[in-house]
């Protein structure tokens, strides 16, 4: 049975159903939510809604396992780390260099000068 995760939580806090059933000490903080719902700062308030808010978490994803605020918070963790790799070569080398990298979810930056190019870049271990 799948746990109930982040991404899970945010999909359910821009649904009004699950606003309607949450506590009302809540309130305050699924507003402040819905001003910034991709902000990363957003990460605390999760935390509450999974702590202090189980019982209708657990109603509306009732296919899902429970999730312990430990195990919520161990996942944040892994989300908010970042892996970064610095790669310095001539623009017709690039496409080999990217391909060295693998598959899975990356964030890249690259610059360019004359025939140099520099890319930084994140891997994202997690599924946000």
């Amino acid at each position: 049975m799948k746990r109930v995760t982040v991404h899970d939580i945010k999909q359910a806090l821009l649904d009004e159903r699950f606003r309607q059933i949450l506590p009302e000490e809540l309130k305050e903080d699924v507003q402040k939510f819905l001003k910034n719902p991709g902000c990363a700062c957003n990460n605390p308030i999760y935390m509450k809604v999974i702590s202090k808010a189980r019982k209708q978490v657990a109603e509306y994803f009732p296919l899902k396992e429970d999730t312990s605020p430990d195990d919520f918070n161990k996942e944040i963790d892994k989300i908010s780390r970042n892996s970064w790799q610095v790669i310095n070569c001539h623009v017709n080398e690039l496409f080999e260099e990217l391909r060295k990298l693998g598959n899975g979810r990356k964030q890249l930056d690259v610059a360019r000068w004359q025939d140099q190019v520099t890319v930084v870049i994140n891997h994202l271990d997690g599924i946000y």
